[in-house]
């Protein structure tokens, strides 16, 4: 067990060794605004990563739907052609995937690389007198790439699911039935 687990512990002993004369309040107590508006902070930042990942996810959405209605024509040939409907279902998912991953490669490199200069250079700066800081730390950690990394693949591909199964259902005779 830590020993910021202990603190109360530790502080009830301070407490019976020293009786009336020692009073004892653990670390956790006295601090239990600020440890609550992390607490928030920590929430709102989760929240607004899952915004901005719903935003992107349906992006992908509108972008595939719109692919399989253009392409329309093309993924009939491709049938008519002899390809099986979970080829064309795979070529959508692998399409959407691609493009998660790309677009979380970019925002990891971009997201660290800001990070990195807004830690070297203090860019965002506090009030000494209020706070115990004179800047806003930056830490980024790996853990937090990791769970931004998988959640934005998994939307990515939960994203392409409809359009990957409506492109398998587009129908040959139909759709070249005009051209």
């Amino acid at each position: 067990m830590s020993g910021f687990a202990l603190a109360p512990q530790i502080a009830q002993q301070a407490e019976t060794m020293g009786g009336n004369k020692v009073g004892g309040t653990p670390w956790q107590e006295q601090n239990k605004q600020i440890l609550s508006a992390l607490k928030m902070d920590r929430v709102v930042t989760v929240i607004t990563i899952s915004l901005i990942q719903l935003i992107a996810a349906l992006n992908i959405l509108i972008s595939l739907i719109m692919m399989v209605m253009e392409k329309n024509r093309d993924i009939a040939v491709f049938v008519s052609m002899g390809a099986r409907w979970d080829q064309i279902r795979r070529i959508f998912i692998f399409q959407s995937l691609l493009i998660g991953t790309v677009g979380t490669a970019i925002g990891l490199i971009l997201g660290y690389g800001v990070s990195y200069l807004v830690e070297q250079y203090r860019w965002i700066s506090l009030d000494a007198e209020v706070y115990a800081l004179s800047y806003v730390p930056f830490e980024p950690r790996p853990i937090d790439a990791f769970w931004v990394t998988g959640r934005a693949l998994l939307v990515s591909f939960l994203a392409t699911l409809y359009p990957a199964r409506q492109a398998a259902k587009v129908l040959p005779a139909e759709a070249l039935r005009y051209e």
